[in-house]
């Protein structure tokens, strides 16, 4: 996803932190202490089994955001799950999610 404000670093530190204190709210989200990468979430319930793991790019304006699943259908269940977070960033692109 890209990041559109002009300080991208700053703005993606903000989303991360604010994710991270997202994810340890939501139902069926284990945030994964202590992961350098980004953000890291384990899902565990009745309707997924997988993890996410949303992170800065280290030069580009840009957040990836890798998701897997060993359930059929499962990305398409986390996806909805982040796309609540995700879509209250003003300053991110979401449009390849969409």
């Amino acid at each position: 996803m890209r990041i559109t404000a002009e300080d991208f670093k700053a703005y993606g530190a903000n989303v991360l932190k604010s994710f991270e204190e997202y994810a340890a709210k939501q139902p069926g989200f284990y945030p994964v202490a202590n992961n350098y990468e980004g953000v890291r979430v384990s899902f565990r319930d009745e309707k997924v089994t997988g993890w996410m793991l949303l992170r800065m790019s280290l030069h580009d304006p840009l957040m990836p955001l890798n998701i897997e699943t060993d359930t059929k259908g499962g990305v398409k269940v986390i996806l909805e799950c982040l796309m609540l977070f995700l879509g209250k960033q003003k300053q991110l692109d979401i449009t390849s999610l969409i």
